[in-house]
């Protein structure tokens, strides 16, 4: 397993954006799919990496079987919502390793070597925290729920839609207000809102794995640019 410096992974998404507005749709996303596959599980984040990795695969076997198959509005459906899921899901993909990857004190420590001003820092950092803690209570609001016969699915929604507003919506927006009270006292009595510069423990620098691997991405980038005939 391996570790890189955040900043890197955030260069990586922005060229992986580039990526996606530049280079069509092709066998240059499958090549880059595959590329956010190996760093995923370099970075030690197997399974989901490899989980996305089988339904872009499913996904892609569609589009050259099932697709032509098909004819008049199913074909030209289904042609656009895979033509705007290949052009998401490399972004989304890398996204998803980044953020299952990268603690919250390495990314402001990364963003204070950066000089990145606070005002935009903070902001993030917290919504890192908000999000992780609001998919926990929505497991737990689920769990009590379905004790009492009452779950998230269509088939119960229509059955009673408002039974399932008032014993799941309505508890996760409270939640919601709650802990985003709870969050932003926790990150003022921790000083957040100092404005001298934070020390940290974490060592922050860019390695040679760093190098490396901004170095194949931003070769596999080019490479694909010049191939496709687009411009970097």
């Amino acid at each position: 397993m391996i570790t890189i410096d955040p900043r890197t992974k955030l260069v990586l998404i922005a060229i992986t954006v580039l990526f996606s507005m530049i280079i069509p749709t092709g066998i240059f996303t499958c090549v880059w799919v595959f590329l956010v596959t190996l760093l995923g599980i370099f970075l030690g984040r197997i399974k989901k990496t490899i989980r996305a990795a089988v339904i872009f695969a499913v996904l892609w076997l569609v589009s050259i079987y099932v697709l032509p198959m098909l004819k008049g509005t199913a074909h030209t459906s289904i042609l656009v919502w895979l033509g705007l899921v290949f052009k998401c899901y490399p972004c989304c993909m890398l996204a998803g390793v980044i953020v299952g990857t990268t603690q919250i004190s390495e990314f402001m420590a990364a963003m204070a070597k950066w000089n990145v001003p606070r005002t935009v820092v903070i902001p993030i950092a917290i919504i890192f925290r908000y999000f992780p803690t609001l998919k926990e209570d929505w497991g737990h609001i689920s769990n009590a729920m379905a004790l009492r016969g009452i779950s998230f699915s269509p088939v119960c929604f229509f059955k009673n839609p408002s039974v399932v507003i008032d014993a799941l919506y309505l508890p996760v927006l409270v939640t919601a207000s709650k802990t985003a009270d709870e969050l932003s006292a926790s990150a003022i009595t921790r000083g957040i809102e100092n404005p001298k510069r934070r020390t940290s423990r974490l060592d922050i620098r860019f390695k040679l794995t760093d190098v490396m691997v901004l170095f194949i991405f931003s070769l596999t980038f080019i490479g694909s640019a010049i191939y496709a005939g687009g411009y970097v």
